[in-house]
């Protein structure tokens, strides 16, 4: 493997653990792990959805998700409804109170990746991103 390659790989997994430790250090006050805020971003982003098609998006299994799933309908963060187009996969759709707190947790957040943005021109941040963008669709693309 070249060794390009396995120094970007290198890296993703270090940032995935900063941003991880980050993002706990952060929400340490509030009462979701950021499993749970992912599933969170995912409603807020993309609207009402199963559980299966919430653990595709992530790339995760369905009982990984159900497990996230569970814990934020108990805490009111989310609601289940009906789903027209299945019986047994109801919709996970964010409530009130579900909103308003990813709303919070993404304002402390803009405040503590604010002064990050600027460490590099916008162009290069649009390059590291197509350059992952690039590697998780050849991922994807293998069996």
């Amino acid at each position: 493997m070249s060794e390009p390659l396995l120094s970007l790989l290198d890296e993703v997994r270090r940032c995935w653990h900063v941003l991880l430790a980050a993002g706990e250090r952060l929400h340490a006050e509030e009462p979701v792990t950021m499993g749970m805020r992912a599933v969170l971003e995912q409603l807020s982003r993309f609207g009402p959805a199963t559980v299966p098609s919430v653990a595709r998006a992530r790339g995760v299994s369905r009982q990984h998700v159900q497990t996230l799933v569970n814990p934020l309908a108990a805490l009111g963060l989310v609601r289940f409804e009906d789903n027209p187009a299945s019986r047994r996969s109801p919709l996970v759709a964010l409530t009130r109170e579900g909103r308003l707190m990813f709303r919070r947790m993404k304002r402390a957040e803009a405040g503590l990746l604010m002064p990050v943005a600027k460490a590099c021109p916008a162009s290069e941040w649009r390059q590291a991103a197509a350059t992952l963008r690039k590697l998780r669709l050849s991922l994807e693309a293998r069996p």
